[in-house]
């Protein structure tokens, strides 16, 4: 059972009145301003009701205040809160979700129902640490691991790249033993050629192509994967990764990397889910210096 107001803007995050979604709310606004759109605000009713609505009064109340220019609505859901969670979006919408900043005993902070949700939800999800604050660095990174379904990751972070007027930056973690130094997050694509990553140079060369506003670089890095992307991301305003579509290939939708990167990472990471459709680029075309887009 749902209680509703207004309209459903794309970008959805969850409030409990913890503390920690104040990071994620504070992304939400950043994006909700970058999109050109507004921000529901929803929250998960106890079973009889608790005090969901002061809660909801306090955060809208401290979101307009904080960023008066952006439109906020709110939703409450009643039920299990991962169910609810997944039930809040559609796809094309982005849910972003807080996270408690600190580890505990040096293991990730990320919950079972962050997992969870991420697993499942129709749209893509942002996790943000608690105490994450907004600074422009200019710079997305993308982690690819595959190009088997490359398409529509790499779709997904040229067009947040070009919307947030940033440079984007494509990590393939390439499968050999971790060397003795520091893991590389600016290995030239030389140093580490294979055919994996000749076909995702041509992948991003082709993707590029349909962005021309978007600067972009491929890495190649040696290294536990999930460390390796959050090492990546260090500078990053975003890290993307994807959620496999479920197949006998994954039978997990949300592979372990995701889920050590999710709780590890400083940086907001937005979990992708793909429909495992091929998505080669758009065809480019240009005639007397104009680009068209197919």
């Amino acid at each position: 059972m749902s209680i509703t107001q207004t309209r459903l803007p794309s970008v959805v995050v969850a409030v409990d009145g913890s503390g920690r979604g104040t990071g994620a709310l504070r992304f939400a606004i950043d994006e909700a301003r970058a999109r050109g759109t507004g921000v529901r605000m929803f929250h998960v009713l106890d079973d009889d009701g608790g005090t969901g609505h002061e809660i909801m009064d306090t955060e809208m109340t401290e979101a307009c205040v904080a960023a008066p220019d952006v439109e906020f609505d709110w939703k409450f859901g009643r039920g299990p809160r991962a169910d609810e969670l997944v039930q809040s979006t559609v796809a094309g919408d982005l849910l972003v979700l807080g996270r408690s900043s600190p580890r505990i005993a040096g293991r990730p902070a990320v919950g079972t129902v962050t997992t969870e949700v991420a697993a499942r939800t129709p749209a893509s999800i942002v996790v943000v640490p608690a105490d994450w604050r907004s600074t422009s660095h200019g710079r997305i990174v993308v982690g690819v691991k595959s190009c088997a379904n490359a398409g529509e990751l790499l779709a997904s972070a040229f067009a947040a790249a070009s919307t947030r007027h940033a440079a984007l930056r494509v990590v393939h973690v390439c499968d050999a033993p971790e060397p003795a130094g520091p893991v590389r997050a600016d290995a030239h694509p030389g140093d580490l050629r294979t055919s994996e990553g000749r076909m995702l140079e041509v992948l991003v060369r082709d993707w590029a192509a349909v962005f021309p506003d978007v600067a972009v670089e491929t890495s190649f890095v040696h290294g536990p994967p999930a460390r390796a992307l959050v090492d990546a991301a260090a500078d990053a305003d975003v890290l993307l990764t994807a959620r496999h579509h479920r197949d006998l290939r994954h039978l997990v939708r949300l592979g372990p990397v995701p889920r050590a990167v999710l709780g590890s990472s400083d940086t907001p990471v937005e979990v992708v889910p793909l429909t495992g459709v091929l998505m080669p680029a758009p065809l480019v075309v240009e005639r007397s210096g104009t680009i068209l887009k197919n």
